[in-house]
């Protein structure tokens, strides 16, 4: 790039104009580092106040991990119609986008789409990445997108599995999609991989095959998160009923006297504070006109 640099001249003990310029070039490359690294703590921040506020909303949040172009973004779109790029290159999300969508029990979620991982991705990339990746860390449940139609699908799960105990994030609950089967020839492969696999279905994120055994085993998996209990609430604790209302979903609801009866699905932090209000009664359907 310096072509005026071969027109120097130097010797022993001299200080020549090249000799400075580097230096300036490499002064400048640190402090394009240190800025840099300002930014990534600006960002972590940020992040962190966004997840206070998803937080306050008590909903499961989910991330979609997996390996680059194995169809995360083209899921969140077709669960969300978020509308992100999907893109086949290298990295088409580095920028995590969070979206909130309903199962079909009416269960809010919130599903967030990460980077794409890959293989011998040096510590210092996954530095950079750290504050798209905490995304990862602090969610409830991973869905890990396989691109089942890549000759090298499973060595792909090997590494995405490798970049999840880096980010201290194994451990957590898991769903394993095995995406593309429409481009997968050969559908006995499909079905012994789901076979070997526990908390797994195979799905086409392009045409929708398969969207409604995923979405069934969702729910299954997040069972835990939320349990149907019947509780015998006095009248009085309308903040707490509202909060059921709000975070919960409500079953069923009669008044009585002095007592407000609620059979409703609630997330665990409330399940605690609920406790003393819990009900073994037995519900009798509701009559539908």
């Amino acid at each position: 790039m310096w072509t005026h640099l071969s027109r120097q001249s130097g010797g022993i003990g001299t200080r020549g104009p090249g000799e400075t310029q580097l230096e300036v070039d490499r002064r400048r490359v640190q402090e394009r580092i240190a800025r840099l690294e300002r930014d990534l703590t600006d960002v972590r921040k940020h992040r962190s106040i966004q997840r206070e506020g998803r937080r306050r909303h008590h909903w499961p949040v989910i991330s979609l991990v997996g390996y680059t172009n194995a169809g995360k973004s083209t899921l969140l779109n077709r669960l969300t119609g978020a509308g992100v790029l999907a893109a086949d290159q290298l990295f088409a999300t580095l920028d995590p986008t969070t979206r909130q969508f309903v199962l079909p029990n009416n269960q809010k979620v919130l599903l967030t789409d990460t980077v794409g991982f890959i293989r011998k991705l040096p510590h210092t990339v996954i530095e950079s990445f750290k504050a798209t990746l905490e995304e990862v860390h602090e969610a409830d449940l991973l869905i890990h997108v396989v691109d089942l139609s890549h000759p090298h699908y499973q060595e792909q799960i090997l590494a995405v599995e490798a970049v999840i105990r880096e980010l201290d994030a194994d451990g957590k609950q898991m769903l394993t999609i095995f995406n593309k089967i429409d481009a997968v020839g050969q559908r006995e492969l499909v079905e012994a991989q789901v076979r070997r696999t526990p908390n797994s279905v195979a799905i086409s994120a392009e045409t929708g095959e398969g969207m409604s055994e995923m979405l069934a085993e969702l729910e299954a998996q997040l069972a835990a998160w939320r349990m149907r209990v019947s509780y015998r609430i006095p009248a009085r604790e309308a903040a707490l009923i509202a909060e059921i209302h709000r975070v919960g979903h409500v079953l069923e609801i009669r008044y009585e006297e002095e007592e407000v009866i609620v059979r409703a699905h609630v997330p665990p932090h409330l399940q605690a504070r609920l406790a003393i209000y819990e009900s073994g009664m037995v519900f009798q359907p509701i009559a539908v006109p």
